[in-house]
């Protein structure tokens, strides 16, 4: 592989600088993506291995980052399992939520192969088109957050909805959780086998738990499915947000690294949790939506406070990219860090 600084970096090798990608890497802020979507649906989109593949590849092609990750949404196994998901101008949303054990029991563990997630055939095509560029990135949302809009129904600033049917139905949540984690082991497990070099495991809705509930509902789940996970011998990056009462217990995951946002201090998680665990983020993306001279700024504070940044860090927002982002913007960050080599070679270190 021509590039391959984020696997290293994932494996606590040194690298000269640090890799570089963003969540929602691809996405509304491109005008090339704009285009494509002013024809096509979302979902009609991420069913489309061509077209998926070519947004994929856009950020790729303009900022040359470290990494491809496909594209797609998190909750396509959701309906894969059975329920009804539309994306409005609002955000994502299920019309059949979850509400009973009835309910659960008609959900199915589906078969993970091409004709069931045509993502697996646009990983596939991304390996051969760039996989020996970078490494690819496949994906999943965790158990929890699957979970939470399951039986919300849509993007919730604290899901009531969910919170509710956990608390009153835990033997039912239990279940739940149990079908989602293995649906999406089926799913990550044929991602790799498609050509995914990585994984990453999105936990949005980690941080409405207390820790007690997270370690009763959530996390016995996402342990499950990344010791499951393990044998394939593929580097997982676990995300979670608003999550500063769970670092206790999520460092402690068998991941390459913790991917933490803003309000994360990465330094203090090194100090508080070793140095064995990778750390991934964290800038805010808002900064993205200020001028040129202040994100490299943000950006060239953020790395260089994480001491040894050489070995375990990865550079990435702290959420995914927003939508009104000037790209001239995302062009600063990335190029920011790729100056660190340049500089590290000037000072002769």
């Amino acid at each position: 592989m021509q590039n391959d600084i984020l696997l290293k970096a994932l494996n606590h090798e040194i690298v000269p600088r640090p890799p570089v990608w963003l969540m929602r890497q691809a996405g509304r802020y491109l005008p090339e993506y704009q285009r494509i979507r002013s024809e096509v649906g979302f979902l009609d989109l991420c069913n489309n291995p061509e077209l998926a593949v070519e947004v994929s590849l856009q950020p790729y092609k303009r900022f040359n980052t470290d990494a491809i990750i496909v594209f797609s949404d998190i909750l396509l196994p959701a309906q894969k399992m059975g329920l009804e998901l539309a994306f409005t101008d609002d955000g994502p949303r299920i019309n059949n939520l979850i509400s009973s054990e009835a309910d659960i029991k008609r959900l199915q563990i589906p078969l993970a192969n091409e004709e069931t997630y045509p993502t697996l055939t646009a990983i596939n095509l991304l390996k051969k088109v760039a996989g020996e560029k970078v490494p690819i990135i496949g994906f999943s949302g965790a158990p929890w957050t699957l979970f939470c809009y399951m039986t919300e129904g849509y993007s919730s600033a604290n899901f009531n909805r969910a919170k509710t049917f956990l608390y009153a139905n835990p033997q039912a949540a239990h279940q739940l959780l149990s079908k989602i984690t293995n649906t999406l082991f089926l799913y990550l497990t044929m991602q790799v086998n498609s050509g995914a070099n990585i994984l990453q495991i999105f936990d949005t809705w980690a941080g409405i738990l207390s820790l007690e509930d997270y370690k009763t509902f959530a996390l016995p789940y996402l342990k499950h499915l990344i010791s499951d996970l393990m044998p394939l011998k593929t580097p997982i990056i676990l995300y979670t947000n608003n999550s500063h009462h769970l670092l206790s217990k999520l460092s402690m995951l068998k991941v390459s690294a913790l991917s933490l946002d803003w309000r994360c201090n990465l330094q203090d998680v090194r100090d508080n949790f070793g140095t064995n665990i990778g750390i991934q983020g964290n800038l805010d993306p808002t900064i993205l939506l200020t001028d040129q001279t202040i994100v490299r700024e943000k950006t060239k504070q953020m790395v260089t406070a994480v001491k040894n940044w050489q070995v375990g860090y990865i550079c990435n927002l702290g959420h995914g990219v927003l939508p009104s982002t000037p790209v001239e913007n995302v062009h600063a960050m990335v190029d920011t860090v790729f100056e660190f080599a340049n500089e590290a070679v000037l000072a002769g270190t």
